[in-house]
């Protein structure tokens, strides 16, 4: 594949890229729906300093950014499984140049290269792919390109509902961002209610693409939505370190 565009490369099983990981009786392909995670970086910068990748000029300073795209199950299986994880599967994720697009939607996936000028392969995107990608019967290009397919196929900006672009560092209507979606999603937050993440569920198509945005289901929304919540605040990037000193 071409380098330029920011391709990536999936190579027969022989090759050993990355760590292994753990084996798993999920086979790929077998799963009925896809979650697509979003996070708010101001959020997460907020609790996880040392593993922020946001600053201030960046696109995810004020746009949500990818967590990561999930096989799963619309019912939970026989043990309350709800997604399957670390599939066995031919194609392996080669150390290469990530699709343009992931420096803006996803920066937690790349490792920026300065002598190549090129968005690599980050740590994110190996675990992602390990225990996730693994299982969408696809190879590493096609599942990261789905990824940024889903959230064209959102709202907003690239994925970003003009509700929160236009009210980062104020506070919005829960009901009302719920609205801004054409299904339901789950929307979760802290206890100050504060932006922590949506996530957003598709149907799959038969080859392993996502198709249409779908209602998440009843167990993503127990585990991944804030209902207590009427209003969510959008915290603007660095916010937490203010409000921190107003408190002293």
């Amino acid at each position: 594949m071409n380098n330029a565009h920011g391709a990536l490369c999936w190579a027969p099983e022989n090759i050993n890229m990355g760590k292994p990981h753990a084996a798993s009786h999920h086979a790929a392909g077998d799963y009925d729906i896809y979650l697509l995670a979003q996070s708010w970086s101001a959020h997460f910068c907020c609790q996880h300093a040392d593993k922020c990748h946001t600053v201030p000029w960046a696109f995810s300073a004020n746009h949500l950014s990818l967590h990561g795209l999930w096989p799963g199950f619309t019912m939970p299986r026989s043990g309350g499984e709800t997604f399957p994880e670390n599939c066995s599967t031919k194609a392996k994720l080669v150390q290469e140049a990530m699709p343009r697009d992931y420096i803006d939607l996803a920066p937690s996936y790349t490792t920026w290269n300065a002598t190549k000028h090129q968005a690599e392969v980050g740590g994110l995107a190996k675990h992602e792919w390990l225990k996730h990608g693994t299982c969408s019967g696809l190879s590493p290009d096609g599942y990261f390109a789905e990824a940024l397919r889903a959230f064209s196929l959102l709202p907003g900006d690239r994925g970003t509902p003009e509700l929160i672009k236009a009210n980062v560092g104020g506070s919005v209507s829960a009901a009302a961002l719920r609205s801004s979606y054409a299904k339901r999603v789950a929307i979760k937050a802290d206890r100050g209610c504060n932006l922590s993440e949506v996530t957003a569920c598709f149907s799959k198509l038969p080859d392993g693409r996502i198709d249409a945005q779908v209602d998440c289901p009843d167990h993503v929304m127990r585990g991944r939505d804030s209902p207590n919540c009427s209003t969510i605040r959008i915290n603007q990037l660095g916010q937490c370190m203010l409000d921190a000193k107003k408190k002293r």
